[in-house]
């Protein structure tokens, strides 16, 4: 498994949660037929659903906390990174501080839902990247294929961390 380390819009994680689920699921519809039983009919997926628990520690672990609390505060679509996982575009739903703070530690939960707009945009010709995002960002975004999106790109060093206006090639 890839160990990146989570992130959404600008918070990264300094420590991965230590506890992290992905919900994948379908809408399923079950009618009843007079005479013969049921039938289920299958209706698609529904939006991926992302929780988990985690900590953060030492002495600045309340800033960190009031960071992603400001992250939240913010509101709407933003790329979500997982370890292991392509990034997906979602809404964090859901931020609860768990008890008190402790000595150099804040314990939280977290959650979050998969974010789909109507078609994709083909993010056609040269992006100017922000500070700090990811190659992810831009295949979660624009629904591109990482490796395609690599091969345009041989000229980025570090997939995981651009530099202010360094430009992207789409596919």
């Amino acid at each position: 498994m890839n160990l990146m380390t989570m992130r959404f819009k600008n918070f990264t994680w300094p420590v991965n949660p230590i506890q992290l689920d992905l919900e994948c699921s379908r809408s399923v519809k079950e009618t009843a037929l007079p005479f013969a039983g049921a039938q289920a009919v299958d209706l698609g997926p529904k939006k991926r659903r992302v929780s988990g628990q985690g900590r953060f520690t030492g002495p600045d672990c309340m800033e960190q906390w009031k960071r992603l609390e400001a992250v939240f505060a913010q509101g709407g679509p933003g790329s979500l990174q997982l370890p292991g996982l392509e990034p997906f575009l979602a809404v964090m739903d859901s931020l609860k501080l768990l008890g008190r703070e402790g000595a150099g530690q804040v314990r939280y939960h977290f959650s979050f839902t998969e974010y789909q707009r109507g078609p994709a945009y083909g993010g056609q010709g040269v992006h100017q990247a922000a500070a700090g995002e990811s190659l992810w960002d831009y295949c979660g975004q624009y629904h591109w294929d990482f490796e395609a999106l690599r091969r345009a790109n041989p000229h980025i060093r570090d997939i995981a961390w651009l530099e202010a206006g360094e430009e992207v090639y789409s596919p």
